[in-house]
């Protein structure tokens, strides 16, 4: 079978309604579900799955978020959506949205469960179908960082590169977060987002000495990761170091501290003040 063929993804009150249709290779199906599936967990929830018999391979299900595991809601998490036809224990399962009708709207959309939790249904950065409850950000990749750079003038260290991106929204934000190791510490800095064709060019600078308005990234050895911002959840790639990395020498409190990063293929993370 064919990946399905997606022609609609529209909510109704808190319902999340699917059409779409299978690709004809002889026969009619006789029984199909959708499979909501928990990515980075165990969770796996079913819903039926409409086949009308006048409709040929044509497909439909309605997806009640407030209800879906019987007398609760769809968990917080990252749930991807795929299509089984086909009797139990020989259904195939394939993901829902690589192949999906032209004028259907990519853009995320948010609902809202008791509590103010965030529901959005989007296509993910491969084109496939998923709903993302409680919008937390998510692993979705990596991204390599072109260049870092030192800006002598701000004594900032600017980290840029660039991410390609197909059938998903235009993020509404971005930001470089560096995370330590061990101890849970973040700091994150705003980063700057142009869009040319099919890719999305981003940077952000890092201050490194003492500022007016801003706290220079502290002493130790952070990770970096880039966490776009859609309508109503996040995504968090981390970012790969560059072919080139630095070195260098900041002033900070009466004295030179030193500043290093990996080097490709490792991923990026940047050392303060230690060899």
């Amino acid at each position: 079978m064919a990946d399905p063929y997606l022609t609609e993804v529209a909510w109704s009150g808190m319902s999340l309604r699917l059409l779409g249709r299978l690709e004809p290779d002889g026969s009619r199906p006789a029984e199909a579900e959708l499979l909501l599936r928990e990515r980075g967990g165990d969770g796996l929830i079913s819903v039926p799955a409409v086949l009308p018999a006048a409709g040929g391979h044509l497909f439909e299900a309605l997806i009640d978020i407030t209800s879906v595991c019987g007398d609760g809601p769809l968990p917080n998490g990252l749930w991807d959506v795929e299509l089984a036809v086909g009797p139990n224990g020989v259904a195939r399962a394939v993901p829902l949205g690589h192949r999906h009708a032209p004028g259907l709207d990519p853009t995320p959309q948010r609902r809202f469960l008791a509590g103010s939790t965030t529901v959005t249904v989007y296509f993910g950065a491969y084109g496939t179908l998923a709903i993302d409850v409680g919008g937390r950000a998510h692993p979705g990749g990596s991204t390599r960082a072109e260049t870092l750079a030192w800006n002598e003038h701000d004594d900032e260290l600017v980290v840029s590169g660039h991410i390609t991106f197909q059938d998903i929204a235009m993020p509404v934000s971005a930001k470089l977060r560096l995370r330590e190791p061990g101890s849970g510490r973040r700091y994150e800095v705003i980063a700057a987002l142009e869009a040319g064709g099919d890719r999305l060019t981003y940077t952000a600078s890092v201050p490194l000495t003492r500022a007016f308005t801003d706290d220079p990234l502290p002493r130790g050895t952070w990770e970096a990761f880039l966490v776009l911002g859609f309508s109503g959840m996040h995504r968090e790639l981390r970012v790969m170091a560059p072919e080139h990395p630095i070195g260098l020498q900041v002033w900070r409190r009466l004295r030179h501290m030193r500043v290093t990063s990996t080097r490709a293929p490792a991923a990026l993370a940047v050392t303060v003040g230690r060899a």
